[in-house]
């Protein structure tokens, strides 16, 4: 089975064709597109991004000590290891793609299903899976049986973290910012006969499912708390992922998340001073006030700013910043109907996240250590 991004008579990997059964697509970016596969031999679920070769750009590219040259995004996902980013299984590729063979995580969503009503659960950050609030998700309209991702967790639990020393990835020419901020778009995929359209695991559309468009401020703190644990592993190697939104981030019923996509993601010696980039990898809505401003810019602050972005998402279900003027100046807005809803130390972490000075910008180690972060 074969998907429309492929090109006439392209002819897979033979060894990949031997072990997977591709199925479904997830989705389509500018470096290539997503499907889901099955494990001939094996039985469980996987996600396989097709990397086009031509398009990665320079900036994307890494030398890999053991294989070569590879795209950043292969090397970092075959070695760090975090229980909130998604691991790699597998690689294989062609003359045209790198397939990366990735864990499938996450319930699929529809709009037509919502988000069921639920208690709060225990409010620690520590508290374990079984303790957090049960979505509702919706069932596949796919070909496959509707059923959770069972990727086995221990496939690749022996790997070791990213060593340091594999260098700055240099950034690319400027390019013009939008005028104004947008709102998320979702991918469209084109399909054939035979290929479906697997309805999305990600963030966004689990926001999606609630009545308000928006997630209560206990399942709210579940979920960005995984997020500032993966982000905070990350910045300890290194590494920034330099595109956190809601649709890189895949979540299951019971809001246990993972981010995907590395896409844009930058690797230096977290034992040296940071760099400064002139080039923004990411989406527009997320980018920070110095980004928007032309200026130079570190990648640790403007992740940061990324996280606030995503908070007011799950707390208020919008962007806290109708234009990029208003995102320049730090000005958050958030709607009446919810900021009495929305508690002070939640929106004190949003403004630390969204100080539109990078100096002084609370760093991922005080975003992890912040009181709403650890409230029970």
């Amino acid at each position: 089975m074969h998907s429309t991004h492929f090109p006439a008579e392209h002819q897979l990997n033979a060894q990949f064709v031997a072990t997977y059964q591709l199925e479904d697509e997830l989705g389509s970016g500018g470096y290539g597109f997503v499907m889901t596969a099955y494990h001939r031999i094996e039985g469980h679920e996987v996600a396989v991004k097709f990397i086009i070769k031509e398009k990665v750009p320079d900036h994307a590219w890494t030398e890999d000590e053991v294989v070569g040259r590879l795209p950043t995004e292969v090397v970092l996902l075959s070695y760090i290891n975090h229980e909130n980013i998604v691991k790699c299984l597998d690689l294989f590729e062609d003359s045209l793609y790198f397939y990366l063979v990735q864990e499938l995580h996450g319930s699929p969503w529809n709009t037509q299903h919502k988000l069921s009503s639920i208690q709060p659960p225990c409010q620690n950050r520590f508290a374990s899976s079984t303790s957090t609030p049960a979505l509702s998700p919706s069932s596949s309209e796919t070909s496959l049986p509707a059923s959770e991702p069972s990727t086995p967790p221990h496939m690749f639990a022996t790997i070791q973290p990213l060593a340091t020393g594999h260098g700055d990835i240099k950034s690319g020419p400027d390019q013009d910012m939008p005028k104004l901020l947008h709102s998320q778009l979702s991918l469209s995929v084109q399909t054939q006969p035979g290929i479906t359209r697997r309805p999305s695991h990600d963030l966004f559309e689990c926001i999606e499912q609630s009545a308000d468009k928006r997630l209560t401020e206990a399942q709210a703190r579940y979920v960005f708390s995984q997020v500032v644990d993966a982000v905070h592993y990350l910045d300890r190697h290194g590494i920034a992922h330099r595109d956190i939104k809601d649709e890189n981030l895949v979540i299951d019923k019971n809001l246990k998340i993972k981010l995907i996509d590395f896409g844009s993601s930058a690797v230096v010696n977290p034992d040296e001073p940071r760099p400064y980039y002139k080039m923004f990898y990411g989406t527009a809505a997320y980018a920070s006030s110095e980004i928007l401003l032309k200026k130079s810019y570190q990648a640790a602050p403007a992740e940061v700013w990324t996280l606030g972005v995503l908070l007011s998402y799950l707390l208020a279900g919008i962007s806290p910043f109708p234009t990029a003027r208003d995102a320049v100046d730090g000005h958050i807005f958030i709607s009446e109907k919810v900021v009495g809803k929305i508690s002070d130390l939640a929106m004190d972490l949003m403004k630390r996240c969204l100080d539109p000075n990078p100096d002084t910008r609370a760093s991922i180690s005080e975003i992890k250590a912040h009181h709403w972060l650890n409230a029970l």
